[in-house]
């Protein structure tokens, strides 16, 4: 297939690591890898562009340059991947009717909430119109595959999951003799935690990280929790948490995505609240590399972990139930192993990057091979689950 790729919320090469960037990137990448032509149809960051008028003027000139530029690429398919009211997709519908080629979106999104609202119901509008156009919609989320049922027909819509390369989250021994070693941690419960430390729900749930580890590390002073990441928060968080606990918690700054299977081999539990966290890649990182979870029942988090199984949630905002948590994962040793043997079992069963996209590289055969297409029941074994949200 030749296929035209566009990520109004955020280009797959944007310098910035996230999550969502991450789900882009690797839906992208499998694609090429299967021998599939790819082109990048356009870089523009349609961020809340219904709301800043300013803009409009150049989106409608990139629109033009998109439409010759995919034109002469001659795709045999537009995809889109994560449009939303506050990125919807202005260009991938037009630009398809127009070549004649079927239209995709890959984690699609919708909420009527966002209608009731005068500053967000313009990017409402324009992404439900994006779904309505579209000839297949992926989604990646329970709660969004439940939610766009409700406009789209189960024929046209496939719940996905995301992935991850279970082969590079794997445990490491080795890794963590060193690092435990290298860092001081030897005879020390171990509670690692990662994400980028930005002033936003990143830093909110660091400091509820910090306040439930405070509560910990009184009861249990041979425990230790070391973090991952970076930002403009760093300064900040460090302070609270030398105020806190002391010497207790170490910040490591940024590790490349491709070392920090190194540092969960290093670790026994993971620990990270995820307020209003979409789905959280690193839970599903931990969970490869054998750590249980601990965090809140947020969206992201209720997908990721199996409470009870892979990991214990808790309710958002609970910081001493999230403490109780990471204290019965501290303390009880054999829970803590039971839960790290069954998280990479059900990582590699639901979160496999390679067989979930292989899935959604058969649909989109299908949508340019219209004579080979099969039933599929997938959909009636969701929709009972499905609660009507907002």
């Amino acid at each position: 297939m030749r296929i035209a790729f566009f990520a109004p919320h955020k280009p797959i090469d944007h310098p910035v690591p996230s999550g969502d960037l991450m789900i882009g990137r690797g839906l992208y990448d499998f694609l090429q890898s299967r021998g599939h032509e790819m082109e990048v149809a356009s870089r523009i960051r349609l961020w809340n562009i219904t709301s800043r008028p300013l803009c409009w003027a150049g989106a409608l000139l990139e629109f033009r340059k998109t439409f010759r530029r995919v034109k002469e690429f001659n795709p045999d398919l537009w995809i889109t991947y994560h449009s939303y009211h506050k990125s919807p997709d202005l260009f991938g519908p037009e630009i398809a009717r127009r070549l004649g080629i079927p239209y995709v979106i890959y984690q699609g999104v919708f909420a009527t909430k966002y209608r009731r609202d005068l500053r967000t119901w313009p990017g409402y509008i324009a992404n439900k119109k994006a779904l309505l156009y579209a000839d297949h919609v992926f989604a990646n989320k329970e709660i969004d595959f439940c939610n766009l049922l409700r406009i789209i027909i189960s024929e046209k819509l496939s719940r996905t999951f995301p992935g991850i390369n279970t082969d590079e989250f794997g445990f490491c021994p080795e890794s963590r003799n060193r690092i435990r070693t290298d860092l001081g941690l030897n005879g020390c419960t171990v509670i690692m935690s990662t994400a980028m430390l930005r002033e936003d729900v990143k830093a909110e749930s660091m400091i509820d990280l910090l306040n439930a580890f405070e509560k910990v590390a009184r009861l249990e002073p041979e425990v230790r929790l070391i973090i991952a990441g970076d930002g403009e928060a760093r300064a900040r968080l460090e302070a609270q948490a030398r105020q806190k606990t002391g010497n207790k918690v170490v910040f490591l700054g940024r590790i490349p995505r491709s070392e920090l299977y190194r540092y969960y081999s290093a670790a026994d539990l993971f620990a990270f609240p995820g307020i209003n966290e979409a789905l959280g890649m690193v839970y599903l990182e931990a969970q490869s590399a054998g750590l249980p979870v601990v965090a809140y029942s947020t969206n992201g988090p209720k997908e990721a972990v199996a409470h009870g199984q892979t990991g214990l949630l808790s309710d958002e905002g609970d910081i001493n139930t999230l403490a109780e948590s990471i204290l019965t994962l501290v303390r009880d040793r054999e829970k803590r192993e039971r839960m790290g043997k069954e998280a990479p079992e059900r990582i590699r069963r639901i979160f496999n990057l390679q067989s979930n996209l292989l899935h959604v590289e058969s649909q989109l055969l299908k949508l340019i091979h219209p004579e080979g297409k099969s039933e599929n029941g997938q959909h009636s074994n969701h929709t009972a689950l499905c609660n009507r949200m907002e």
